[in-house]
């Protein structure tokens, strides 16, 4: 008998702690795109604003239609400095519990460095990339110094790298694959290293790039940060892709000892 009120006495008291540790939970973790780690070159040129803001307020609201009832965010900020795009002296930026997510934490006061695009769907706000270069400012001076050096640039050249993987898109690079970047009238090429990386350097302009390998058809992974079929390379800018191979149906099959 003692025993039972025992048991009882200690889940009245658990189912508490229980409901604080659901509501203190980690929020979800980004999802990110590949190929990682996101180049300051690509992400700032894929960016409608960069700024240097400081938080002034963040609103807690319900996402509609959500069973599970988890809250997104909005924090307002204050426009210190714009690198890149037009904005006001405030913005709106909108960040749900999901893949995409900041993997910093918002502080109210502190000042950061922000790459965002915009989604009218989503209260008319931005919205950023948890995989990319935002964060406090206090740890952007790398960042800072690239965009600078962007900035700066006046040579017309821009930077076309990436990685070729096997399908589904792993850490299964193919290497010695042959990957080129087809503009309007030329065309320039590279050999994807050991790890699968290329690098192909090319005037600013349009481009196409495909692989091509002995066995293999390639096509874009489907979470590439930008889509190798469709690139406008801009002075001083850098695109980010990723290449996936598909052994094609007619390649041999592998000897059996």
């Amino acid at each position: 008998m003692h025993l039972g009120r025992g048991i009882l006495w200690l889940m009245r008291g658990l189912l508490p702690l229980a409901t604080v540790a659901l509501m203190l939970a980690p929020p979800a973790m980004p999802f990110c795109r590949v190929p990682q780690p996101r180049l300051v070159c690509a992400e700032y040129f894929t960016s409608n604003l960069v700024v240097e803001a400081t938080l002034i307020r963040t609103e807690i609201i319900g996402v509609k239609n959500d069973p599970v009832g988890i809250d997104a965010r909005v924090y307002t900020l204050r426009v210190n400095r714009v690198l890149r795009g037009k904005a006001g002296a405030s913005i709106r930026v909108y960040e749900g519990n999901d893949s995409g997510r900041a993997t910093f934490e918002w502080t109210s006061g502190r000042t950061y460095l922000l790459f965002l695009f915009y989604d009218a769907a989503e209260d008319k706000s931005w919205e950023l990339d948890g995989c990319g270069n935002s964060g406090p400012l206090s740890g952007a001076k790398a960042a800072l110094s690239q965009i600078e050096s962007i900035k700066a640039s006046h040579d017309g050249w821009g930077l076309i790298q990436g990685v070729v993987s096997r399908q589904p898109q792993s850490n299964n690079p193919i290497p010695e694959v042959r990957v080129e970047a087809r503009g309007r009238d030329s065309r320039y090429a590279a050999t994807a290293n050991e790890e699968g990386e290329f690098r192909i350097t090319v005037p600013a302009g349009r481009y196409v790039v495909g692989g091509a390998a002995s066995g293999f058809h390639f096509d874009a992974a489907d979470l590439s940060y930008e889509d190798p079929r469709r690139l406008n390379i801009e002075p001083g800018e850098c695109a980010q892709v990723q290449l996936v191979g598909v052994e094609s149906a007619t390649s041999p099959s592998p000897s059996k000892h």
